[in-house]
């Protein structure tokens, strides 16, 4: 039996034990303050960030409607920000039903979108001023690589595709497959195959992507949520190309992980939670230094003090992407109110927000900051219809407030998130 097909039945055992498990719970729903499944939210104060497009828009969101469409998003800044549907937007059409399809942008520039089951990968460029996307040339791209992506069917995000912090190269986690694929991002958005791609990742099944706050390194961690096995590191190349860490992979059971801005340390949680997938909780955030220097540089070795204890036991996390803003890390749990920590960047030690948990907050499962970091934008959903809100992050505190009402969206768990050009 080859490497997907042992994937495949191992993950497919264990996701239909999932789903009997999340359809006898409260799934996945938006809260606004403490009632679930609200579409509607009071403003709870300001803070937007204010930058953007000379149109007013402060960020543009994208999500796949698993009907077959993407759709667009705007957040406007100002005193009385809103959160809405783009006006006059060109939904993309893309295939239905796809519930491993995954997307993200370079940050505003463009929007990719992949569909494992027809192995078609989608690449649009943002219009700066509506928001509005038009396909880059070649799109949509046949990507065999997509075929080794795991099938998702549960609803829980992956990380399985993934751009450089730089914007100019997308990797692509084969997992079925035993590799990562990885394509150079030309000026117009086309697609070019990175020279020696895709890269063998042996016997490791790489789920989830990640890479330090400097882009010098790519974490991928292996393994279903809450049951991880281990983190495989790789140096990238000028080109792209990837090159293992010596002594990866690192034994550590991570689900996801996130670099902070600094590059010295990666942040990440195991994603075992009771009441996702019926597994003992771990109320904790994992801490790693990244070795800077030396034959080893790229390697993680977990900070004193870590783990570090969580309210919650979270199944997602959003670090702030702008050291300036205060180094803070966000952590988001099932139907449970979104936490906050600082990060000492000296220590890689993480101390509890006074204000954490934000229980008079909306909370979601998923949470993505725009790349100013003012802006953390989060997702809920029950299945057959999505919610998307915004929460403020303020600058030196990492308070959070809710300046505007919750958006209703297609049935979706997919979105990405950029500044308006």
């Amino acid at each position: 039996m080859n490497t997907k097909a042992k994937w495949t039945i191992f993950l497919w055992t264990f996701f239909v034990m999932l789903s009997a498990l999340l359809l006898s719970s409260c799934g996945y729903h938006y809260k606004c303050g403490t009632t679930f499944g609200s579409a509607s939210c009071t403003s709870s104060g300001s803070g937007l960030g204010t930058t953007g497009s000379a149109s007013g828009n402060t960020a543009f969101a994208y999500n796949i409607v698993s009907s077959g469409t993407v759709n667009g998003i705007s957040l406007s800044g100002g005193t009385n920000p809103t959160l809405q549907n783009i006006s006059g937007f060109t939904a993309q059409t893309v295939p239905s039903g796809d519930q491993s399809a995954e997307i993200v942008v370079v940050p505003k520039k463009f929007v990719y979108a992949v569909f494992p089951l027809t192995q078609l990968l989608f690449g649009w460029s943002i219009n700066s001023t509506s928001g509005n996307l038009t396909p880059v040339s070649g799109s949509p791209y046949t990507i065999s690589s997509a075929g080794g992506m795991i099938v998702n069917t549960t609803g829980v995000n992956f990380n399985s595709i993934a751009v450089s912090p730089a914007g100019n190269v997308l990797y692509i986690a084969s997992a079925g497959f035993g590799e990562i694929d990885a394509y150079q991002i030309g000026p117009a958005g086309a697609l070019t195959q990175v020279s020696g791609a895709p890269f063998s990742t042996g016997a490791f099944g790489p789920l989830n992507l990640s890479f330090d706050g400097l882009g010098k390194y790519l974490y991928a961690t292996a393994g279903p949520e809450g049951l991880g096995q281990q983190v495989a590191a790789y140096s990238i190349g000028s080109s792209g190309a990837l090159t293992v860490v010596p002594g990866s992979p690192f034994a550590f059971n991570m689900w996801q992980m996130q670099g902070d801005p600094s590059g010295q340390f990666m942040i990440g949680i195991s994603g075992r939670s009771f009441a996702l997938n019926g597994l003992v909780d771990d109320k904790s955030l994992y801490v790693f230094s990244i070795q800077q220097t030396g034959t080893n540089a790229g390697a993680l070795t977990q900070v004193s003090g870590s783990p570090f204890l969580t309210v919650s036991a979270p199944i997602n996390l959003a670090v702030q992407p702008v050291a300036s803003n205060g180094n803070f890390v966000y952590t988001f749990s099932v139907s449970s109110p979104v936490e906050g920590y600082q990060l000492d960047t000296t220590s890689g030690a993480l101390t509890a927000l006074t204000t954490s948990p934000f229980g008079n907050l909306g909370a979601a499962p998923w949470g993505q900051f725009d790349q100013g970091g003012a802006n953390l934008f989060i997702l809920g959903s029950t299945g057959t219809s999505s919610s998307l809100g915004v929460l403020s992050a303020a600058s030196g505190t990492g308070n959070l407030t809710e300046p505007t009402s919750v958006l209703s969206i297609g049935a979706t768990t997919y979105f990405a998130v950029t500044d308006a050009p």
